[in-house]
């Protein structure tokens, strides 16, 4: 349920960079460089070689019943240290809350991730992180990520990116609930990991547009719970109706078409066996989690249709001034059909603001909304960092 919202906020900055140059490309003029060009490209150089310290506050709020809702709320800090023009080494430490409808199933985890991000040549980029998260049920577990981003040439991008993260849609999925009776009495069940391979790419093909693709596909397992293969794929084409360079009100405004679609081997969308709801829809007692008669062949606790297709358009928006507030907004209208139910409405939204409060402290706030699935979801992301 949570998949749609990385998406999300990844589409908002996809192409701004490639649409601001084309705009200055296809001008045609080859005009003075203004003070103000100077001065941003000064700020740029002291981001570039500044390390930096970070506050992190994260809400997340979604619709469901007791099993599927799992609101959380996240904070932590994180240090990103440069090592150099072209490496920089990141360290994030993070407590999250996770709160089901009833607080008497609240959890908790604590997660430690370092990364490190490099250049490996003029044009390849490469990032990578390991980590490990506990929580209150004495779980744990590892997450980990690779990637590398190649620009063969200025106008296209390819990138390769290998995974394995946890599952945040439910109790279950995330954290792992001990059943106290049935037949997973005293086992932990669920704490799901995904584990994901993708390639995808960008380019620019005509004047004022572009295409980008992804395609991938991976594993979701878990304690007691069946791997569980699924493939994906997507892309689209973009049209910049506007793209300016500039510090300006409106610096990008674009338009895009996306095809998305991803499927599972096995529906396992259950909570059998370790359901915090009776067969009737009823709270079930601490004391006797397991008692729930359901069958646990489907357990898992997370969304996995056979079939998932999703059509949308989309507008995105970009502005402002690096030096005082600068913006971006994304929206997204069309349709989502999946296995086990009819065509409904697809519908998001995603708005960040990016204050720089003093030259050297800067506070970036985001708000995300979507209907991915079954369920409505909502987020909140804050940062306040600062330049040393």
């Amino acid at each position: 349920m949570r998949s749609l919202l990385a998406v999300t906020l990844a589409a908002i900055f996809a192409f701004s960079g490639l649409a601001a140059a084309q705009g200055q490309e296809n001008s045609g003029i080859q005009r003075p460089v203004r003070q103000q060009e100077i001065d941003r490209l000064k700020r740029q150089i002291d981001e570039d070689t500044r390390s930096t310290v970070e506050a992190i506050i994260d809400y997340h709020t979604e619709t469901g019943d007791l099993n599927n809702r799992l609101d959380s709320f996240r904070y932590g800090g994180r240090f990103n240290l440069k090592l150099g023009p072209s490496s920089a080494l990141q360290l994030t430490g993070t407590r999250t809350n996770y709160m089901p409808i009833d607080n008497v199933f609240e959890e908790h985890g604590m997660n430690f991730t370092a990364g490190l991000q490099t250049k490996l040549s003029e044009s390849t980029e490469a990032r990578f992180e390991a980590g490990a998260t506990r929580f209150s049920n004495d779980a744990r577990s590892i997450n980990a990520l690779a990637s590398v981003a190649f620009n063969a040439s200025d106008n296209t991008r390819v990138y390769v990116t290998g995974s394995r993260d946890n599952v945040e849609e439910s109790l279950l999925s995330m954290t792992g609930i001990r059943p106290v009776l049935g037949p997973f009495a005293g086992q932990l069940v669920g704490r799901v990991m995904e584990n994901r391979f993708v390639v995808g790419g960008s380019s620019r093909v005509l004047d004022s547009f572009d295409v980008f693709g992804e395609g991938g596909a991976g594993t979701r397992e878990g304690s007691n719970v069946p791997s569980n293969f699924f493939k994906t794929i997507g892309g689209g084409v973009g049209y910049s109706i506007v793209a300016r360079p500039d510090d300006e009100p409106l610096t990008l405004l674009r338009a895009a078409y996306e095809l998305n679609y991803f499927g599972f081997e096995n529906d396992q969308f259950g909570f059998g066996g370790a359901s915090l709801l009776t067969r009737g829809n009823r709270p079930i007692d601490p004391a006797r989690i397991g008692s729930d008669g359901i069958s646990p062949a489907a357990t898992g606790g997370y969304f996995s249709p056979r079939n998932f297709i999703g059509n949308i358009f989309r507008v995105e928006a970009k502005g402002g001034s690096d030096d005082s507030l600068s913006y971006a907004v994304s929206g997204f209208l069309g349709s989502q059909d999946y296995t086990g139910s009819t065509a409904r409405l697809a519908k998001g939204l995603s708005a960040t603001v990016n204050v720089a409060i003093t030259e050297r402290v800067f506070l970036p706030v985001t708000y995300v909304m979507d209907n991915f699935g079954p369920f409505t979801q909502q987020a909140l992301y804050a940062r306040l960092g600062v330049r040393f």
